[in-house]
């Protein structure tokens, strides 16, 4: 009786502790039956707009607290450390993007190039959805460099720096021996323009700038620590209750995706293994590539950590984006589970969301085997470039193709299976 009681005891508070994960699982399962159900009543634009009310709410709940939280956490964690360990820790943080940035990509391409998941398939047909004005590559390096020094700390915080091109065509009379010949002449200026998304890379190394001239300014930059530090763990406590939402939200999240897909059987025949391979190289880099690298580095059992991050996964998975994962990520690694220091992870994490693309890599790649039949090593740093939101990816592919010289127009098919593929 008395081991009965232990085992109940046991369950109990392995529940408690863990049921905010439960709950978050019983809303993704939730999210696609009743995407599923709703989608075979062929649902009005309205009826979709009201499934996905609720999910839109919690993305603007987190939004809304997402910047100051970076700003707050980035000073803040900046500022109570050492100059020294400020430099080594962003180094290390380089090099640790730039490196898992690097791996999944080989092992993308290794599993598109191993199973051929493009044979037999028409890429040219399926949605027609274009992307206009693919910018050239030298001007992405252009505008990433442009970025991480923003003239504005305002104007950062809901734009960035971006490469306008103005086209204009002009008609040049030749007089030539066969008679008079009209050509036309495409000339094309660039501008630096701006694009209506927050430079958090930016706004990170800005942060990092003021919290180091804190640190330095010794007694007289206290008061402005204190600020900046407790205005950090008051956004946290604010985002400790905000996560009880997330079931619901991610629920509707998702519902509201799979109601919206086109031919899910239709796109499924066509590119059904290449969605496959995309998965594979998820779990083949997640659960065993990273593991491994965790392991080498910390000694320390990694599946166990794995574990706890459960939630913040299937934030980015239903939103599409790893920015709105910022709050779970920091509530996790300074919990109890983890344990990590506040002023590391506060620096780390939104540090590595405005730059780590490993989920995003491992798609462009493939995307760009498959379309271009060979491998490109820009994809690692475009990724890097584009933004921590859905339909970036994207982007990327296309640029990578327009570098390679491959004709946009054979993109078409990717677009039928953007809803899901996004969500890596």
């Amino acid at each position: 009786m008395a081991e009965e009681t232990r085992s109940q005891g046991w369950c109990s508070k392995v529940i408690r502790s863990n049921l905010l994960v439960i709950l978050t699982f019983v809303g993704v399962t939730v999210g696609f039956v009743l995407g599923y159900c709703v989608r075979l009543a062929n649902p009005s634009q309205d009826a979709l707009i009201w499934i996905g009310l609720p999910g839109e709410m919690y993305m603007r709940m987190l939004k809304m607290m997402i910047l100051p939280l970076i700003i707050c956490s980035v000073i803040a964690g900046t500022a109570s450390l050492d100059p020294k360990c400020n430099g080594r820790v962003s180094l290390i943080s380089l090099f640790y993007i730039i490196t898992t940035n690097a791996i999944p990509a080989l092992v993308s391409i290794a599993l598109i190039v191993a199973i051929k998941p493009g044979n037999g398939v028409d890429l040219t047909s399926g949605s027609q959805k274009t992307i206009t004005q693919i910018m050239e590559t030298q001007d992405i390096f252009a505008d990433l460099i442009r970025n991480l020094f923003p003239d504005n700390v305002v104007t950062a915080c809901f734009k960035q720096a971006q490469t306008k091109y103005l086209v204009t065509e002009r008609v040049v009379t030749v007089n030539e021996t066969g008679g008079i010949i009209n050509n036309t002449i495409v000339d094309v200026v660039k501008t630096v323009g701006s694009a209506d998304s927050t430079n958090v890379l930016g706004l990170v190394i800005c942060c990092m700038i003021f919290g180091m001239a804190t640190t330095a300014s010794g007694d007289i930059g206290k008061p402005f620590f204190i600020f900046f530090h407790s205005t950090s763990e008051i956004i946290m406590k604010i985002l400790r209750w905000l996560i009880w939402f997330t079931p619901i939200g991610v629920a509707s999240l998702i519902a509201e995706a799979l109601a919206r897909a086109g031919n899910l059987s239709g796109t499924f025949r066509s590119l059904g293994m290449f969605a496959l391979v995309i998965c594979a190289g998820l779990a083949v880099y997640q659960l065993l590539v990273h593991p491994i690298l965790f392991f080498l580095i910390t000694r320390i059992n990694p599946y166990r950590r794995l574990i706890t991050l459960g939630r913040p996964w299937m934030v980015t998975f239903a939103t599409a984006s790893s920015a709105i994962a910022i709050p779970e990520m920091l509530t996790i690694l300074e919990g109890k589970e983890n344990k990590v220091d506040k002023r590391i992870a506060r620096f780390v994490v939104p540090f590595a969301a405005s730059i780590n693309r490993d989920g995003s890599v491992i798609y462009i790649s493939a995307a760009c085997v498959l379309l271009a039949s060979s491998p490109t090593m820009l994809t690692l740093v475009i990724s890097v470039a584009i933004p921590s939101v859905p339909s970036a990816s994207i982007v990327a592919v296309l640029i990578n193709l327009t570098a390679l010289g491959i004709p946009s127009d054979s993109i078409g098919l990717l677009f039928a299976m953007e809803w899901i593929l996004v969500m890596e």
